[in-house]
């Protein structure tokens, strides 16, 4: 079996944000039901210039830019999203005619909710490592608006954002053995959209209820797999990164696994554990969170480069478990072996300098922006290369003849 995985990530936010604390005091809401009872303090608002396109093209942009990747040695792209921009075509297509990617190329979109992105990456991962090409490389990118409805439950949870991933034999970041992956599955309506809603559909408490079962079975899948009779899964990991549809998710999650890992000691002893591993374990990946919101299938690899950026050379070494989770519902547990030189990668992931380029915007400015529908906003293109900057290098310009523009 050949040593697989990802040898560097990106991450790309778009320029707005609004904060918590203006939509709080829109709403009348106390603030403090966002800033503590969610844990998050800012929402990526996307402006009418990019969509799940333009972000992904971007953040694959720079990963194959700081990699020095030659598009022709992609042989496979999928892009998972729940932000697709049309029924038939995929995102990946448009992504594929804006980098540059080669005709000799697998190029595909993947839904699954917020599990999609792990699906493209395991998939990409068997690929590469079955392929009689050495050099053959796999691109993942997962983009997605995470947007609901005016003054809905969901509205604090927004967010937008894209990551990127490249795939290659003996990687530099991190490797994956697919073969150990826990597993889970089953049909739910916690969260849905069908066909013709702009805005998802939510049953929020269900949707936590499902989140948590998943964990459970997929954890007890891994532990199987593993061979870890009697022992804790929790003892072979050095970090922990969960799916964060907000902030705090991430702590109720942790809670569980904690409480399913330490059954048989009494609860205070156990409430030690959680705050002890929260802190050392969780903790260091909740920035973007935090600082962006939900980005729907990329945000479990957002967790996974907050604690990379924030940990550093730290990490170097170390295993950090993912639990990937999407309504529907899907889910999967899995565990990145990070290799021992990654100090240069993770200099150049430049998360937070990215965050610090970001505009705030008023919630008239937010109201302003989600009220317009699709097909009323319009560009030239001279006008929208203005909107390009260190970050963004693909702008929509709007549509014509029923065609998407991008320049």
């Amino acid at each position: 079996m050949f040593d697989v995985g990802v040898t560097d990530i990106s991450i790309y936010v778009p320029r707005y944000y609004l904060t918590h604390q203006d939509l709080a005091e829109a709403r009348d809401i106390p603030v403090d039901k966002f800033h503590i009872g969610m844990g998050n303090f800012k929402m990526s608002i996307i402006p009418n210039w990019e969509d799940s396109v333009t972000m992904a093209a971007n953040a694959a942009y720079q990963l194959l830019k700081r990699t020095d990747t030659d598009p022709a040695e992609i042989r496979q792209m999928v892009v998972s999203t729940e932000s697709g921009v049309d029924y038939s075509k995929p995102v990946a297509s448009y992504v594929q005619e804006l980098l540059g990617i080669g005709t000799r190329c697998r190029v595909y979109e993947v839904k699954h909710a917020c599990y999609g992105g792990t699906a493209g990456l395991i998939n990409s991962v068997d690929r590469i490592a079955r392929t009689k090409r050495e050099k053959e490389k796999a691109l993942v990118i997962m983009t997605d608006i995470a947007q609901y409805g005016f003054e809905s439950m969901g509205e604090s949870t927004q967010g937008a954002g894209s990551v990127a991933m490249l795939v290659e034999r003996n990687p530099k970041l991190f490797s994956v053995d697919t073969t150990q992956n826990g597993i889970f599955s089953k049909s739910v309506f916690d969260f849905w959209r069908p066909s013709g809603h702009a805005v998802p559909v939510v049953d929020g408490h269900y949707s936590i209820e499902c989140y948590l079962d998943a964990l459970e079975a997929s954890a007890g899948d891994l532990k199987e797999n593993l061979n870890l009779d009697g022992e804790r899964l929790i003892d072979a990991l050095d970090y922990m990164v969960y799916h964060m549809p907000y902030c705090n998710m991430a702590k109720k999650a942790h809670r569980h696994f904690v409480e399913l890992e330490y059954k048989d000691i009494d609860d205070e002893e156990r409430e030690k554990r959680f705050k002890e591993t929260f802190d050392k374990m969780v903790a260091p990946g909740l920035f973007g969170a935090r600082e962006v919101g939900n980005i729907y299938t990329g945000s479990v690899y957002m967790g996974l480069i907050s604690l990379l950026e924030a940990e550093k050379e730290k990490v170097a070494g170390k295993k950090v478990g993912i639990f990937s989770y999407g309504s529907g519902c899907g889910a999967e547990f899995l565990i990145c072996n990070i290799k021992e030189k990654v100090g240069n990668i993770l200099d150049g992931l430049n998360f937070r300098k990215q965050l610090d380029r970001r505009e705030k915007i008023s919630i008239e400015h937010y109201t302003h922006i989600y009220s317009q529908r699709l097909q009323d906003v319009k560009y030239f293109p001279q006008e929208a290369r203005h909107f390009k900057d260190e970050y963004t290098q693909f702008v929509f310009t709007g549509i014509k003849d029923h065609k998407r523009q991008y320049v």
